[in-house]
């Protein structure tokens, strides 16, 4: 069985400034684990930890690796997203990865007052660089659900934000349509069920939203994240869950 590389990179991805009262978001030290199912069966698992601030910027970092019967494929993913808490925008990204014996390393840095994206991509001993007209307040699809945590997600409520992509910006919808009890690895969660349309061509173009379920209280922790690409079905589920801490307003 192929697990196509991307599958765990995507949700590693999916899957951050708080008062010492609680607040929707997430802050420095939480962490989250999550194991990854692909057709039903277990392919992965992955980490997504927030780590400590330098300013206003909060380095989110997600890894991601195949285990289980997809261990003899050797994909791992290490990526950076510089998160800037004071406007709940991305500032870049820096991706290490090592996809069955192809290593490439990608950045991208985002100039919001010039509205620019520079993207290098250093693969196989090759480097290209190149930039991209971007809107100053567009996120990229990892940060636009980071961002969907500090929304109040109400039921039936709807949310749109602008994503950055360089084949071009679309609108990420999302939509809350539910509520569920999950029961999980790290614990049984009153969900809300979020309906996610995303912009994925190929392999990855989807056959149907992206559906994600939050924890129904003032953190938004990601419990369980369901995508049925052009491969196949992906499901990733929160296998293990340590808070963050408080940061004190300036």
């Amino acid at each position: 069985m192929a697990l196509n590389r991307n599958a765990l990179a995507a949700l590693a991805l999916l899957v951050a400034p708080l008062a010492a009262r609680a607040e929707p978001g997430f802050s420095p030290g939480e962490q989250l684990d999550f194991t990854i199912d692909y057709l039903g069966v277990r392919t992965g698992q992955a980490r997504i930890s927030v780590g400590q601030p330098e300013g206003d910027i909060w380095p989110v970092i997600a890894q991601a690796r195949t285990d289980g019967i997809a261990s003899i494929l050797d994909i791992r993913e290490h990526l950076v997203s510089y998160w800037d808490a004071a406007h709940r925008l991305p500032r870049g990204s820096d991706l290490q990865a090592i996809e069955i014996g192809d290593r490439h390393a990608d950045s991208a840095r985002f100039d919001r007052e010039s509205g620019k994206a520079h993207i290098r991509v250093v693969r196989k001993g090759h480097r290209s660089e190149n930039t991209y007209d971007m809107d100053p307040v567009a996120l990229d699809f990892a940060s636009a659900i980071l961002w969907l945590r500090f929304q109040p997600l109400a039921e039936g409520a709807r949310y749109e934000v602008p994503v950055f992509t360089t084949k071009g910006t679309f609108v990420l919808v999302a939509s809350v349509v539910g509520r569920d009890r999950l029961e999980t690895r790290a614990g049984t969660f009153d969900a809300l069920k979020v309906s996610v349309g995303t912009n994925f061509a190929g392999n990855f173009a989807s056959k149907r939203d992206t559906l994600i379920w939050f924890s129904a209280d003032e953190r938004h922790v990601p419990v369980r994240v369901s995508a049925d690409f052009a491969v196949g079905s992906v499901v990733a589920t929160l296998s293990g869950y340590h808070p963050g801490e408080a940061v004190a307003r300036n």
